[in-house]
């Protein structure tokens, strides 16, 4: 079960980013017609630099989504500070 703000994250972001399984179909499907979704199992910060880069530059929003405890702590900042590098608005919303 998605908290409200995860729910209005994903519906309202234009890009739409699943890392490490384990997001279910039904999740997915919240996001608006418009995004894109991107599935990553590994969710390295490295295979995803240029969604964050094409959000940086043209203004898009951004919803990243995990299974709890798929990701490390580690790679989560990565993703964090990256997106902080670019300007791009980041808030952590557990699921």
């Amino acid at each position: 079960m998605l908290s409200w703000r995860a729910t209005r994250a994903i519906a309202e972001a234009d890009v739409v980013i699943s890392t490490g399984g384990g997001i279910s179909d039904s999740v997915l499907r919240q996001a608006a017609d418009h995004a894109d979704v991107v599935i990553d199992e590994q969710g390295s910060a490295h295979a995803l630099l240029p969604f964050y880069d094409l959000a940086s530059r043209d203004g898009f929003r951004v919803a990243h989504i995990s299974a709890d405890g798929s990701v490390q702590w580690d790679t989560l900042i990565e993703h964090v500070d990256r997106c902080g590098e670019l300007g791009l608005p980041t808030e952590l919303v557990r699921g």
